[in-house]
């Protein structure tokens, strides 16, 4: 945060005057976007008042933005304008000896043979309570129309809803797992870097793939005097509006064959100020020199809004040449790969609709055009004729690119920021307490071995009557429920391994280094605070005081939306329904069972997230010990009971309970440095999340202002995250604040951002 004076310049201008990062005195004319609405109401009404008035604001890449009265926030609310629906749990380093000494630490598992004498086995008896609408899809029975849209029903039986054991374990697994800190169960599929786009600016080279004696090479075309090192090719228009796919009347066209080159084509081309002129096939006996230059044509498609040049690679007789090594070839399949299976699903959309690979070039500029690397598979494997741009650094490449503004890999994979022992157990002998207790499968695909657990969830019953709430055969939509995207590295990046946010302001390709680490535990903090109408009506689609229906997709032009983006329900479980359930455990340490008894029972105001659609708010429950329906003892007592005539009284609750405390004052001696157990930086968190935020600020995916100076922000149609994350990461001047996903248990929201 930066301060500074306001100043009027001329009785117009209204500028910022003050020091900047770099001890220099500056002042920079403010835009109205820039001014919180406080200051935006001042300006209208007397400019001349604002002169001299003290402010604060954000400082990025030298630029002054959000600027507030010094003293006051941006926008209406204290730090932030909404909640991002999903946050981190720090999950910190294993490897002290504090750790390793105790039952947080790694083991080989009592095992399952018999009743230990000094651990604990039995029955706890658990009552779950729903708080807000539980989804409990039925998947086997959709139904999914023409356009990829599903619609589910709730799953029944018995004309009750059917809440599956392996929910609820997997609910308590991931709770356990959390503040217990305890190994990641599952972490596949992150061994590869991911992408992000690259700079608009940068130093490319173009080059092509060529064979010589046997070997491939690198032909590195640099033609300075050309923009980007390439001759331009027209070849689309600036209307869509148009006949010929897009092509421009003027398009540049063989002068004997009159078609429209090819990509990869030979050509002879002559040029005027970087523009192609004329065009022609290229072969050994044709003509050449003088005016003509030999090139190579490069096609990607109507793959850009207002796109209307293709490009044409310039060859000359002192191009550098490179081998082709092992390393080049991998960085190419490496970037190739990523941008393939990001389009996966995409991909199998257009070959269900039966839509020629011809046509995903696109068919005028601004249509979801694709390049070529996205849909061929082929183009994974570096060969003779690829066309490609070169990162060249010290004479080194450093990276291939199938276009000159790609996607571009982060230095290091999300696989090598997790600390090795927040990584899965590769040995029975090395479970961690979530293993040892929920089970654990070696998830090394060359890897053997297994656990079974000591906890088993069963004979689960809904206890209410009337507990579903129906919404017809049609139901109604959801709204867009977003895919992880962990290559949105501000929000999982931290930088140490204490879960700590990255810096505001760092350079997105600076984010995934190895000096930093992981957020954490992904969790879904409780939406709190909500009206009692909020959940009323479903079906129809209605604003609301404080809190839109963040959970329905808003209809368009009057019509419900319903694609394969969303999905579609016909009923949920209602709030306040309760369950009953049995937890059978066998051979629990004390401060095993301590934590999985702490989880089960704790303080009002606290929850649980269970089934679909917690992003959105659904999944609220509250788990309570029936501990006049559990048993629990300890092995020896156990034998007692079964070798006893006479009959043997349930288990005194006391023990068990003290297990509660035993695992409490472990956790804060292990990980506290001095702290209590509620002070510890992921206890804290987990909290915080069974909880939710205290500040009444709408819950969603991020997303931007469709007016100036509306809050909050109303959900569309469309979703549109991505637009919020562009805003967020723009360059130029002014650039985009770069904000990261702040820590949970500081209550911290994101900005909106309006539309530009």
């Amino acid at each position: 945060m930066a301060e500074g004076k306001l100043l009027v310049i001329g009785g117009k201008t209204l500028q910022v005057k003050f020091i900047n990062a770099k001890g220099k005195e500056v002042s920079f004319n403010i835009k109205e976007s820039e001014l919180s609405p406080p200051l935006l109401e001042k300006k209208k009404n007397a400019l001349a008042q604002l002169d001299g008035l003290e402010v604060e604001f954000e400082e990025v890449g030298g630029q002054p933005q959000q600027l507030r009265e010094k003293g006051k926030k941006f926008g209406n609310s204290p730090s932030g304008d909404f909640h991002n629906p999903y946050n981190f749990v720090p999950a910190l380093p294993r490897n002290t000896e504090k750790v390793k000494n105790s039952e947080l630490g790694d083991r080989t598992p009592s095992g399952h043979d018999s009743y230990k004498d000094d651990l604990w086995s039995g029955k706890i008896s658990v009552t779950l309570t729903t708080v807000t609408p539980l989804l409990i899809p039925d998947a086997a029975e959709a139904t999914e129309d023409d356009k990829g849209h599903k619609t589910y029903d709730i799953r029944m039986v018995d004309g009750k809803p059917y809440l599956p054991p392996t929910s609820i374990k997997g609910m308590l697994r991931s709770a356990y797992e959390t503040v217990t800190n305890s190994r990641l169960s599952v972490f596949v599929k992150h061994e590869d870097r991911l992408a992000f786009r690259m700079p608009t600016k940068n130093n490319l080279i173009p080059a092509r793939v060529e064979v010589e004696n046997n070997e491939l090479f690198l032909r590195l075309m640099e033609t300075p005097n050309l923009l980007a090192n390439t001759a331009r090719l027209l070849r689309y228009q600036k209307s869509s509006n148009l006949p010929d796919k897009g092509e421009s009347r003027e398009a540049v066209r063989d002068d004997e064959s009159q078609e429209l080159p090819k990509h990869g084509d030979a050509v002879w081309v002559r040029l005027n100020k970087g523009i192609v002129t004329r065009i022609r096939t290229w072969t050994p006996n044709s003509p050449g020199g003088g005016e003509w230059l030999k090139g190579w044509v490069f096609v990607t498609g109507a793959n850009i809004n207002g796109k209307r040049y293709e490009r044409v690679f310039i060859e000359s007789k002192d191009n550098q040449k490179i081998t082709v090594t092992d390393n080049i070839k991998s960085l190419w399949k490496e970037l190739i790969s990523n941008y393939q299976e990001i389009h996966t699903k995409d991909l199998k959309n257009r070959r269900n609709n039966n839509q020629h690979p011809q046509d995903y070039l696109g068919s005028t500029p601004g249509q979801t055009g694709w390049s070529r690397h996205i849909y061929e598979e082929s183009e994974r494997e570096l060969k003779e004729g690829t066309l490609c741009y070169v990162e060249l650094k010290n004479n080194q490449v450093t990276a291939l690119f199938p276009v000159s503004i790609s996607r571009q890999l982060y230095k290091i994979s999300p696989h090598k920021l997790l600390d090795i022992s927040l990584q899965t157990a590769t040995d029975i002998n090395s479970l961690s307490p979530a293993d040892r207790v929920f089970g654990w499968v070696n998830q090394n695909p060359n890897g053997k071995g297994s656990y079974k657990g000591c906890l088993r969830v069963n004979t689960v019953q809904c206890n209410s009557n009337d507990s579903v709430e129906n919404f017809g055969d049609n139901g109604f939509p959801l709204a867009i429920l977003g895919q992880p995207k962990p290559q949105q590295a501000r929000f999982y990046i931290a930088k140490d391994n204490q879960g700590t946010p990255l810096d505001k302001g760092i350079r997105k390709e600076d984010s995934y280094q190895s000096n930093y680490s992981l957020r954490g535990r992904k969790v879904y903090p409780h939406h709190k605070n909500l009206s009692s109408q909020y959940w009323d009506s479903p079906i129809e689609d209605r604003p609301q005081e404080g809190h839109f229906q963040e959970y329905r997709r808003p209809k368009k032009n009057n019509a419900e939306q319903r694609d394969d983006q969303n999905r579609s329900i016909k009923g949920w479980v209602k709030p306040n329904t309760t369950f009953s359930l049995n937890i059978d455990v066998t051979n629990l340490s004390q401060i095993e069972l301590g934590g999985l008894l702490w989880l089960l029972s704790l303080p009002e105001g606290n929850y649980h997230r269970l089934g679909g659609g917690k992003p959105l708010g659904f999944g609220s429950v509250k788990l309570t010990i029936n501990w006049d329906e559990t048993d629990l003892r300890k092995g020896e007592a156990w034998r007692k009971f079964y070798s006893s005539l006479t009959s043997v009284l349930n288990s005194s609750p006391t023990a068990a309970e003290a297990a509660i405390k035993i695992f409490k004052d472990t956790v804060a001696e292990v990980y506290g440095n001095g702290q209590s157990f509620e002070q510890i930086r992921f206890i804290q968190a987990f909290c915080c999340g069974c909880q939710g935020f205290n500040d009444n600020k709408p819950v969603h995916y991020p997303r931007k202002r469709q007016q100036q100076g509306q809050n909050p922000v109303p959900p569309h149609p469309d979703g549109e995250t991505f637009k919020w994350f562009v805003e967020n990461e723009r360059t130029g001047n002014p650039g985009g604040l770069k904000v990261s996903l702040p820590e949970l248990w500081n209550e911290t929201g994101l900005p909106y951002f309006d539309v530009r």
